[in-house]
């Protein structure tokens, strides 16, 4: 399901224009329950329904394979002939047991190829659970970023309600001009238009969490019991490259290149044909009876396996050049990965003191206003001041987590084994 970034939800909080909550008032939220990122993830390793997917499609896969190993089965054959002329009865019994034999060589192919298919189907697995946990970090750290920009929007829009509701009895007193009133009008409505378009914005990623982790829970609302705290630790390039050779995903494809050449090892030999040997007991009316035997090899006069050969080299060759295409395209993925995550974390590092600016920005401005050393006008611009800084400062932190989380799928590094 595709999420919002964090750019695209900010821009969004400042667009608002969604229905207004009487009095502004956010949806209440008793029924949310609160979850740390561990608890996220394994609430999402228990129930997550594409893990299950997941998990089941491997099974498939596997089963597949170990079919494709088995040996063929024996077959027990039985006769009776009854024959008769001018009143003379003759009959006779046969039982034959069957076995068709494979040559040794292909028999050990075709099982090298099932150990390495198998090997392949765990490892994707592992690459399905590497992009579904990241997911689900993305999510949560989306749905933190929700509800904070919630309550900063709400922050600005009480002071601007406070503000909207002194404008109307100075404007009686003519303490303050119709321009100045009608500003503040529109300032309110507009504010309430972004609070409310915050909150519903605020439960869909919280839902859209849920729906990750608990796909069971119906309405059930999930949220960040705590945000991301902090800059994220440092990655260097050199590790993350050293990390590219355990990605899941090349693992599984070399596994499978693995397993077409042992299939094409296999069908080089598909033209010599595979004998049947039957053992056998017969015996007949007069008390004759004995053992029977049997040879059964077909004659490679019209079809020689030529195609099936022709066929399984092709298909290890398209595996090769798909491994060789996936090992660039993780490191283009990689390279692009670190690329944004050293961007978003240097922005952070840059803006660590835009935090505490924002805070600042709203008390001494009301407090000013209090003490009339402040108009309306500039108060709205204070508290106008205080969202955007306060959203900045959301983005970058969002952008940055989410980053190193995208960073740490491009290693293929799953949540067990964050650093």
């Amino acid at each position: 399901m595709p999420t919002l970034g964090p750019r695209t939800l900010v821009g969004l909080l400042a667009l608002g224009g969604l229905a207004v909550l009487p009095g502004g008032a956010a949806p209440a939220q008793e029924a949310v329950r609160r979850v740390t990122l561990d608890e996220a993830l394994e609430a999402f390793a228990e129930n997550s329904l594409a893990l299950k997917i997941a998990r089941s499609e491997a099974a498939e896969a596997r089963g597949a394979a170990r079919q494709s190993g088995a040996y063929f089965n024996p077959s027990v054959a039985f006769g009776h002939d009854d024959l008769a002329n001018d009143g003379e009865r003759f009959w006779e019994q046969t039982v034959v047991f069957a076995q068709q034999l494979e040559w040794p060589g292909r028999t050990l192919a075709r099982r090298r190829a099932v150990t390495h298919a198998t090997s392949a189907t765990s490892a994707t697995f592992r690459a399905d659970m590497v992009e579904l946990a990241f997911e689900v970090r993305e999510a949560y750290v989306l749905a933190w970023l929700a509800e904070e920009a919630e309550t900063a929007v709400g922050q600005a829009a009480a002071v601007i309600g406070r503000v909207a509701a002194d404008a109307e009895s100075r404007l009686e007193a003519g303490d303050i001009s119709g321009y100045e009133a009608r500003r503040l009008r529109l300032e309110r409505a507009r504010a309430e238009q972004e609070v409310a378009g915050a909150a519903l914005r605020a439960r869909a990623a919280r839902r859209h969490l849920a729906t990750l982790i608990s796909p069971g829970a119906g309405a059930e609302e999930v949220g960040p019991a705590a945000g991301p705290e902090g800059v994220p630790p440092p990655v260097s390039r050199e590790a993350a490259l050293e990390a590219l050779r355990g990605r899941p995903d090349l693992e599984a494809a070399a596994r499978e290149l693995d397993a077409a050449e042992a299939v094409a090892q296999a069908e080089r030999s598909s033209w010599v044909p595979m004998p049947t040997l039957g053992v056998g007991y017969r015996h007949d009316l007069d008390g004759f009876g004995g053992a029977s035997l049997g040879f059964d090899l077909p004659l490679p006069l019209f079809d020689r396996g030529g195609g099936t050969r022709e066929e399984a080299l092709a298909r290890s060759s398209a595996v090769a050049y798909r491994l060789q295409l996936r090992r660039r395209l993780a490191e283009y993925d990689l390279l692009n990965a670190m690329d944004r995550y050293v961007a978003s974390r240097a922005r952070v590092e840059a803006a660590e003191g835009l935090l505490a600016d924002s805070e600042a920005l709203l008390s001494p401005a009301t407090a000013a206003y209090d003490e009339n050393e402040m108009t309306l006008l500039e108060l709205l611009d204070a508290a106008g001041a205080f969202q955007d800084a306060r959203l900045t400062v959301l983005s970058l932190q969002s952008e940055a987590w989410i980053a190193y989380f995208d960073l740490l799928r491009a290693m293929g590094r799953g949540a067990e084994e964050e650093p």
